[in-house]
């Protein structure tokens, strides 16, 4: 049963997306869902990005693809650092 998720991007997604906040349908509420619909909802590019992305859900920072997620979520894409 699909699940309604509020997905916050930033950075580089938010360009990919064209949006910095929105609903989205998830088939399967898991990371690996999340990043599935980014792809299906926004294109092979953001989906690529998503695929390398961190799900921030609440304070607990999420990357195994079988990791359950909320009803809101911000999708962090890589950050460059030094």
């Amino acid at each position: 049963m699909a699940e309604t998720i509020t997905v916050t991007y930033f950075a580089g997604l938010a360009e990919a997306t064209g949006c910095h906040r929105e609903r989205l349908d998830v088939a399967e509420a898991t990371v690996d869902g999340l990043r599935a619909a980014v792809a299906r909802r926004h294109g092979r590019d953001a989906g690529a990005l998503a695929a390398a992305s961190s799900v921030l859900d609440g304070d607990e920072l999420l990357r195994d693809p079988a990791a359950p997620i909320g009803a809101a979520v911000d999708l962090l894409p890589p950050f460059a650092g030094g």
